[in-house]
């Protein structure tokens, strides 16, 4: 008896996957996407369609692969910002992998977009609000004041931070806010450099200056 082979057409797979993941049947869906994979393991574009996917069925080591996958495809073709939309996507499925904040942010940075780098890396860094993660934070602190030198509020949380690492965290601290004196003028923000100042190092006449700052 002739057994005829089912011939695999990339087109047809890859419709029936879409219409699938379209009606919310993911594991059909999956298995679409990966039939193209096993045959293409490159196809960044399956990748990015297949990775959230991944990700809702808890399968995080195959969704990593593919959000990395997918975006470093995209990267490679040019398409920078599709590279960005699958590395927020991958940020959202992985908050506390620090790894995709940068990968956005430094993107963002060499297109010139100063902006949203600071915004990625200050997503990134509210991920990270636990005492052990407080070195990571303050690492990602840092990468937004090495692109904005003077961001008001990037400045008074890393020093809120440092300043619990000893006394070398807290003379950095004193010399960041003082930098900031410089730039600040508008009366709201003044109070809250001087409320910083006075948390930093309590005094009379910290708070006087808090309390009159204008």
């Amino acid at each position: 008896m002739l057994r005829w082979k089912k011939v695999y057409d990339r087109a047809t797979v890859l419709d029936k996957a879409d219409r699938a993941r379209g009606r919310g049947s993911v594991r059909k869906a999956i298995r679409g996407y990966t039939t193209i994979l096993t045959h293409d393991p490159a196809d960044h574009q399956v990748h990015a369609r297949v990775a959230p996917l991944f990700a809702k069925t808890r399968r995080w080591d195959d969704a990593r692969k593919s959000f990395d996958a997918a975006g470093e495809g995209f990267l490679k073709q040019g398409f920078a910002d599709k590279a960005i939309a699958v590395w927020t996507a991958a940020a959202q499925h992985f908050p506390e992998d620090v790894e995709y904040w940068e990968r956005i942010a430094n993107e963002n940075l060499r297109r010139g977009r100063r902006a949203d780098a600071v915004n990625a890396l200050l997503q990134g860094r509210s991920q990270f609000r636990g005492r052990r993660q407080r070195a990571t934070a303050i690492m990602l602190l840092r990468q937004v004041l090495a692109v904005e030198a003077f961001h008001f509020e990037g400045t008074i949380d890393l020093c809120s931070l440092i300043s619990k690492e000893g006394p070398a965290g807290k003379a950095e601290a004193e010399r960041l806010l003082r930098c900031l004196e410089r730039w600040v003028t508008h009366r709201a923000l003044r109070r809250k450099l001087r409320l910083a100042q006075l948390r930093l190092a309590p005094s009379f006449q910290r708070a006087v200056a808090w309390a009159t700052a204008s």
